[in-house]
């Protein structure tokens, strides 16, 4: 079932609290009761099946019956640079690339990227997005969501952070993302995904002196927010199968 989620300060010892427009959701819409058994995730790592003991006007307390580390994460963590999109489509990215595991998130400022500007007040909006979409998957984390980045930097804070960086780039013939994987070898991995019409030969440059293996998956095009997902899961998934 669906999640609740809660700030990490609010909880201590066995018990602890919703507030707000969880605990209002809670009562209001899903028609919870004292005595009743919820599962509450932290945003940050934890897991918790707690009891419900009080209601009160924006106030949820409750009774930690359980509680569990890393529920509902992947062993491989995923670090996400999409190129930032305009409007309801970035939105899309992060709502799925939350439910599918990724880790991070860092929208990204390319060439051929039609979103230039900064992102204003939307990393509250794409929190979120994060955080209901954690709560009906039944993650314990929440991505953590970045501000934009220019490719450059990100190119040279992914291959500092991650054990393989990879670049999506349509139309490589022969570039299967598998050849770069290795058992056991990648368990951070750092993905770059590019606006409408892929990156610019100048940033496939730039990311293969870097060190970032550029791939392809075939002769179908794929829409920006729909190779964030896809890719992303695929990703996910071979990097997984390589740990036994």
């Amino acid at each position: 079932m669906p999640a609740f989620l809660v700030r990490p300060e609010d909880v201590g010892g066995q018990r602890l609290v919703l507030r707000a427009a969880e605990a209002s959701h809670l009562v209001q819409v899903r028609r919870h009761r004292v005595g009743q058994e919820i599962e509450v995730v932290d945003g940050r790592g934890l897991f918790y099946r707690v009891r419900i003991v009080n209601i009160e006007p924006d106030v949820v307390c409750c009774q930690i019956l359980d509680r569990r580390e890393g529920r509902g994460e992947s062993m491989v963590q995923l670090n996400l640079a999409p190129a930032l999109l305009k409007g309801q489509r970035f939105d899309f990215v992060v709502e799925k690339a939350t439910e599918i595991g990724v880790s991070r998130i860092v929208p990204l400022l390319s060439e051929r990227g039609v979103v230039k500007a900064g992102s204003g007040n939307k990393i509250e909006r794409w929190q979120r997005l994060a955080g209901a979409a954690a709560k009906q998957c039944g993650r314990s984390h929440l991505p953590d969501i970045e501000q934009p980045a220019p490719l450059g930097e990100v190119i040279k804070t992914f291959r500092e952070e991650n054990d393989l960086v990879l670049m999506a780039t349509p139309g490589l013939p022969n570039q299967s993302f598998r050849q770069y994987f290795k058992r056991g070898n990648c368990r951070r991995l750092g993905l770059l995904i590019g606006p409408e019409g892929g990156f610019a030969a100048g940033e496939q440059e730039l990311a293969k002196e870097a060190g970032v293996g550029l791939f392809s998956w075939g002769e179908r095009i794929l829409r920006a927010d729909t190779a964030s997902i896809v890719l992303g899961a695929l990703l996910l998934h071979e990097s997984e199968q390589n740990f036994g």
